[in-house]
């Protein structure tokens, strides 16, 4: 009786363990798009990559909210275009047959086999900053923050991220040379917007400084403009993802 028990509880935990089919995937082109959300003031952005893979051309609709892993995933994609896409043996035939498969972004790995460490992704405050090619993003918004990454890479700029007002003041303070510019949400955390925004014109009033004032919300405008008329490197707009480039573009000839 004891050995007829034992064999029923293995075949259970047998078969709710969950099992997948690894197939291999080389990158073609990676891809945001943005939409207003039905009901709400704030954007449904979807990220995507394309890729060939065993079973034809695809669009990965990658999901999830691990943007450090995101991160690390990236650096991949500019050193080997070949990854594995770890699909639940359930949901075989939906990706054999799909043009376009939703799927989390952590299922998605290197091919080269390298492993995800989330210590090697922790930021110093005191950093020290590569190159002088690079815009500063300051946003607790990480979804946000990553696609405007993703969108400014493409242009050839370096980017460093922070959630933390001050974090991000502990880099540019002892290195602004080595920006081009700042962009910052009006809702910077630990930190009143005007005493992030005077320090980082204090230390260095050359460099464009864009605060998105968010969608709809004109009373913060107004409010803002008041209060930083008297600095010409500072520019409140509305940073949608699809026009942040044009807008980049424009302020750098106009600070050169």
């Amino acid at each position: 009786m004891k050995k007829y028990v034992i064999i029923i509880l293995f075949s259970v935990l047998w078969m709710s363990t969950g099992h997948a089919r690894d197939f291999i995937v080389e990158y073609v082109e990676e891809n945001y798009n943005e939409t207003q959300a039905q009901f709400s003031y704030d954007p449904l952005i979807y990220h995507s990559i394309q890729v060939n893979s065993d079973a034809g051309p695809k669009v990965l609709i990658l999901q999830g909210n691990d943007y450090h892993y995101r991160n690390w995933l990236r650096h991949y994609i500019a050193q080997d275009k070949k990854f594995i896409a770890q699909i639940a043996d359930d949901r075989v035939d939906e990706f054999i047959t799909s043009s376009a498969y939703k799927m989390d972004v952590t299922s998605l790995h290197p091919f080269n086999g390298n492993k995800w460490e989330n210590s090697r992704l922790k930021q110093s405050r005191d950093m020290d900053v590569q190159g002088d090619n690079n815009i500063l993003i300051v946003d607790p918004n990480e979804k946000r923050s990553h696609l405007a990454q993703m969108i400014i890479k493409k242009m050839g700029y370096g980017v460093i991220l922070f959630s933390s007002a001050q974090a991000a003041l502990n880099v540019f303070e002892l290195q602004p040379e080595k920006f081009k510019m700042v962009i910052a949400n009006h809702a910077v955390p630990d930190m009143a917007l005007e005493d992030f925004v005077d320090r980082i014109v204090k230390a260095d009033h050359t460099k464009p400084v864009i605060i998105d004032v968010g969608y709809h919300e004109p009373q913060i405008k107004d409010l803002l403009s008041t209060r930083f008329s008297g600095l010409r490197s500072v520019h409140l707009k509305q940073v949608i993802l699809r026009e942040l480039s044009k807008a980049i573009v424009n302020l750098m000839k106009e600070s050169a």
